[in-house]
């Protein structure tokens, strides 16, 4: 049977992506309350994590290269102004949406603490917000419990002037190729995939840009690394393949054993 493209329901796929997590992820994605408490309790420390800003710089640049000077912006999921802050140098007015009270607060400190008179703060869900157009509207790994995805691009589409940004980390658990080499099928996610579709079922033609994207993370013993291991799936493992993939991919560093973390980001955007 032939199956034309235009047949497959691409925000279908992203719905069973959704519904397919498991544990505390999956409430987190159908629970309101779960997921404040979540970034809640995550909040006061959240700037002390590395994060996609801090460890690659090229994805700011490349978005900021994206939104004219003196233009307005609407972030969504601005989080603790990770990126927010450093646009409001480029920007006459920034609308910061966030779903957590907690996160905002801690970008409310920020915006006061640096005299920053141009980042207004909603508390919301971009799905329920009610604003007007604003030039650009720019999303930063914010989209990953949005379930009627379409509407909410169509908002999105619809509310901007010029521009809309998407930026997707495409995430895979860091020891990824170790879990293949142990029987574990590929886990990298393909969300951004969906998204690039759907925009597409929309009659809207984005272009898509990929990052590539290196962080360090540190371990204080080989314990800790195996903990890691057998936490993320669930069993123990094969000490011979873990123990080559260290010796491969692991540098010893002032009483550190330090891995570099690859990835890559998606920079899915199109003008208006």
């Amino acid at each position: 049977m032939y199956l034309d493209y235009k047949d497959i329901d691409f925000e279908e796929i992203w719905q069973n992506r959704i519904r397919s997590k498991n544990g505390h992820e999956k409430q987190r994605v159908f629970d309101d309350e779960v997921e404040r408490e979540f970034w809640e309790k995550l909040a006061p420390n959240y700037d002390k994590n590395t994060t996609l800003y801090d460890y690659s710089k090229e994805v700011f640049k490349i978005v900021e290269s994206l939104i004219e000077k003196g233009s307005s912006l609407i972030e969504i999921g601005c989080g603790t102004g990770k990126f927010t802050i450093p646009l409001s140098n480029k920007c006459k007015d920034i609308l910061a949406v966030d779903f957590s009270k907690d996160m905002l607060k801690v970008l409310k400190e920020k915006i006061e603490n640096n005299n920053i008179n141009n980042i207004r703060a909603l508390e919301g869900k971009w799905e329920d917000a009610n604003i007007d157009k604003m030039d650009y509207i720019l999303s930063v790994n914010s989209l990953y419990r949005v379930w009627n995805i379409k509407d909410a691009l169509r908002k999105m589409n619809a509310l901007a002037r010029k521009a809309v940004i998407i930026v997707r980390t495409i995430q895979k658990p860091m020891f990824n190729q170790l879990y293949m080499e142990l029987g574990i099928e590929d886990q990298t996610v393909l969300d951004y995939i969906y998204l690039e579709n759907i925009i597409h079922s929309l009659g809207i033609y984005a272009s898509m840009q990929y990052i590539d994207v290196k962080n360090n993370i540190y371990f204080n013993n080989i314990e800790d690394i195996y903990r890691k291991i057998e936490e993320d799936i669930g069993r123990k493992a094969n000490n011979n393949i873990i123990d080559s993939f260290i010796e491969k991919n692991f540098v010893k560093e002032e009483n550190k054993y330090v891995y570099t973390n690859n990835s890559k980001v998606a920079i899915i955007s199109w003008k208006i």
